[in-house]
């Protein structure tokens, strides 16, 4: 019997069809994900695993992005409707790496976490 290997991607989101879709994209890119409800779970996470991506569902209430920032080093990136600009510009200002839409992420995650985000 083999034993499940750690996780290195958090996704901390609530929809679960849409975070199954990016599991998807995180196993493509071969990488282990792991799904957070919420930011309690995501912390604790950070603090028990190896952790190198973070993807995070801006459309979650009671998220604190400049926590999430300051508790790890690992690229971060936020996600939402292009139409959420208020949330997506309060992700860029908590530090994170990147900040994509819904579709922008769905479309493109996998090719991100094997090439790593472009430089701005």
């Amino acid at each position: 019997m083999s034993e499940r290997p750690a996780p290195n991607v958090l996704i901390v989101c609530k929809d679960l069809m849409f975070s199954s879709q990016l599991n998807g994209a995180v196993q493509r890119a071969g990488l282990v994900p792991q799904t957070c409800l919420g930011q309690k779970t995501a912390e604790a996470s950070l603090a028990q695993h190896e952790i190198q991506w973070v993807i995070v569902d801006l459309e979650m209430e009671k998220l604190d992005l400049p926590k999430l920032r300051e508790l790890t080093d690992c690229k971060l990136i936020g996600f939402g409707p292009h139409v959420h600009t208020e949330r997506l510009e309060s992700a860029q200002q908590a530090g994170f790496d990147a900040v994509l839409s819904r579709g922008q992420i769905s479309s493109g995650l996998d090719q991100i976490l094997i090439s790593g985000l472009p430089s701005s």
